[in-house]
């Protein structure tokens, strides 16, 4: 058996095992409501079932795939061009996942393709794939995603689309992967999502390649990308700042293609100017152009004196020679436990946003994103002076009352227990939104990159994904982000548009030991990011619509207790395996439209409220259905209410419990609308209870909430 042969078949039992997903106990799996369609849940065995046909394209024409039920997948005329449930996988035709629109109407159109399998990033003979979307009107064809040709997936790459698009009744999107050269690791997984009136946040473009390792080479970047790239717009192109370790690069280029000409890679200590002999080793991570063309650096600080600072600070260094040297003007954040090594208490940072004439300033104190501020006319004054300005930290009542070098620090962004929120990346404010932003990378569940929005530079929401995987365990990391406006400035502020600059670690060598970092750490990319306020003011959230695979994510959670009143409840876990949540009994699952309690412990969605206010509740479709069976005996449904106090009760809003609503078996049971005044921060839990047993106690309750005015 050849090496081809042998690498394609074993894509295909991978792809064969991945579509094999365990069905929701007692009843068939639930069908994607209208107005939301989920690949993942209405993938089927018939042709055109739930608006999904499985395609393929030679290049001329489309032609449908056939059903092969051994094999669990349909399959094209070229021996490996496949699609399961799993992921799909092109040969000399593209693998074509078709979705027919039953009637006109915007949609948003979401996903994420991913390669799943690492392969050597470098290799040329494992070239991964291109991905694309067209929509086709009548005979007209026209590719809707990306604004280039086509998205590249590298083996071990994952990229995600949001765009909107306009649709007739009976238009297609088609979601193509093409092979790109070789068919090597070409296993390719991507769920599409079309939501009718589903207004997104933003939207989202290809994920382009910036910088490889040849570019990283060219520019004396020999190990890795070690910090945030800083942008600095310079007689019409940029000049590009990088700090590794003990050395300091300089390079020069434009948006697309920074690596041009380097200017310096040299020893820090050529670079920085240290009068006063501060300790540690110091990085570049963002750079303020002041109003007379002077350039304040915020610097990440590591292997500093233990008994000062503690071995982790963030500090300040200017420049009034252009960024040929940069002087190291002193410490300015520090936590408040003194770390003695590395190896706990990164401080991260250092990303700023400008509000009202102070800096804030983005550092992590302990594990959490937190914030200090300084002046900005005070700050800058001690630069001139070669010295730095007192900092003051966020306390945890929310006011900027600790000392920014020992005092307690405040958290502006909660983590979760399957997220944390690193704050090496980069922040703004958006002129068009009239909110900031935070960009940064997670090492939680489906590592990737996260954009936090936040009406003040201090409170931010629960952070949205630019780049994530269903894949909890995938083993790469995207740290050190950077945000540019489309024009290229980087001051602190954005309109619109702008570019999300990313590293991809392709290997964390926590996951592999032997990970050769020289190859692995050396990618930079990019992504645009375009800003839609009608997302900001949908006036309705859907629980089916608004479902992901993270915890926080939109406001939801997804949650068990051990059934009783008064109980509290705790988080699930995602599985990649079935793309749903698992609670600590086999069949206590939550999906995008379904739930089935286990036998001890009810399971529900959770919403939080994002302000204080009056909301209806209501149930799209208009009721709540559960499956039927023998010896089912329906669900008991509530709607539970918990304030943000960690000693709270959890109390019934609706029904009372000791009139508790039964949804009996095969049956829908009418949901009329309930107003449920709610104060911001407070958890809302739409429960499902096995009743008596919880055989065949699928259930259907997708609960819409609307603030009313």
């Amino acid at each position: 058996m050849n090496r081809r042969f042998r690498m394609l078949a074993l894509v295909a039992c991978a792809l064969m095992l991945l579509q094999i997903l365990r069905p929701i106990p007692a009843a068939a799996a639930v069908e994607a409501l209208p107005d939301d369609y989920q690949y993942a849940i209405g993938f089927a065995e018939t042709k055109n079932t739930n608006e999904w046909s499985y395609l393929q394209w030679d290049g001329t024409a489309y032609s449908e795939m056939d059903w092969k039920p051994l094999e669990h997948r349909w399959r094209g005329s070229c021996e490996f061009c496949i699609i399961a449930r799993g992921g799909m996988h092109p040969d000399v035709n593209d693998a074509v996942i078709g979705w027919t629109a039953p009637r006109a109407g915007t949609v948003t159109v979401r996903g994420t393709i991913d390669s799943r399998d690492y392969g050597d990033p470098a290799r040329q003979d494992i070239d991964g794939v291109r991905a694309f979307v067209r929509q086709r009107s009548g005979s007209t064809l026209t590719k809707v995603w990306p604004s280039e040709p086509y998205q590249e997936i590298r083996p071990g790459f994952m990229a995600q689309h949001i765009f909107q698009t306009t649709v007739a009744a009976g238009d297609q999107l088609l979601f193509h992967v093409n092979k790109n050269g070789t068919t090597y690791n070409d296993s390719t997984s991507w769920f599409p999502r079309i939501s009718y009136g589903h207004p997104p946040k933003f939207t989202l473009d290809q994920a382009e390649l910036v910088m490889g390792p040849d570019d990283f080479e060219h520019i004396g970047i020999n190990d890795a990308l070690d910090g945030s790239v800083s942008v600095v717009p310079k007689n019409g192109s940029f000049d590009f700042y990088h700090s590794s370790g003990n050395r300091l690069q300089k390079f020069h280029g434009d948006l697309r293609h920074p690596a041009q000409t380097p200017v310096y890679h040299d020893p820090a200590s050529v670079r920085f100017t240290n009068l006063n002999q501060f300790d540690g080793t110091w990085w570049i991570e963002n750079i303020y152009r002041t109003p007379e063309g002077h350039l304040l650096a915020f610097c990440h600080i590591e292997n500093a004196n233990p008994a000062t600072s503690g071995w982790w600070a963030g500090g300040l260094a200017y420049s009034t020679d252009d960024g040929e040297h940069f002087q190291i003007l002193g410490k300015t954040i520090a936590a408040e436990v003194k770390q003695q090594t590395g190896a706990n208490g990164n401080i991260g940072g250092m990303p700023f946003v400008v509000k009202d004439g102070y800096f804030y300033v983005y550092f992590t104190e302990p594990g959490v994103p937190s914030v200090a501020r300084a002046p900005v006319d005070e700050v800058l004054d001690a630069a001139r002076r070669g010295t730095v300005s007192q900092w003051m930290k966020i306390d945890r009542n929310g006011g900027f009352t600790s000392d920014g070098m020992n005092g307690t620090g405040g958290w502006v962004v909660q983590a979760g227990e399957t997220n944390d929120y690193s704050t090496h990346g980069d922040a703004a404010y958006s002129t068009y939104l009239g909110k900031y932003l935070m960009a940064g990378g997670s090492g939680g569940a489906g590592r990737g990159v996260f954009l936090a929005f936040g009406d003040d530079p201090a409170h931010f929401e629960t952070p949205n994904w630019l780049l994530n995987s269903d894949a909890v365990n995938k083993p790469t990391l995207s740290p050190y982000e950077t945000i540019v406006n489309l024009d290229g400035s980087d001051n602190g502020e954005v309109g619109r548009e702008f570019y999300v600059y990313f590293g991809y670690y392709f290997v964390w060598p926590r996951d592999e030991p032997t990970t050769d970092i020289s190859k692995e750490f050396r990618w930079l990319y990019r992504q645009k990011v375009t800003l839609n306020a009608a997302g900001f003011d949908r006036s309705t959230v859907s629980l089916g619509t608004d479902y992901t695979g993270k915890h926080g994510e939109n406001g939801l959670d997804y949650v068990q207790r051990f059934n009783g009143p008064g109980m509290r409840y705790f988080k699930m876990d995602w599985s990649d395996q079935d793309l749903r949540w698992h609670g600590a009994e086999q069949f206590a699952l939550v999906d995008s439209v379904g739930m089935h309690p286990g036998n001890s412990y009810d399971v529900a969605r959770a919403w939080r409220a994002p302000r204080t206010g009056t909301v209806r509740v209501s149930a799209s479709g208009g009721g709540i259905s559960t499956a039927n069976g023998s010896g089912a005996d329906g669900v008991r449904i509530a709607i539970n209410r918990e304030t943000s106090s960690l000693r709270s009760p959890v109390v019934t809003v609706w029904p009372a419990w000791d009139s508790p609503a039964i949804v009996a078996p095969g049956t829908t049971l009418p949901f009329a609308p309930v107003d449920i005044p709610v104060t911001k921060g407070e958890w809302l839990y739409f429960n499902v209870n096995k009743n008596g047993n919880n055989g065949y106690d699928t259930t259907v309750w997708v609960p819409q909430i609307a603030y009313l005015p």
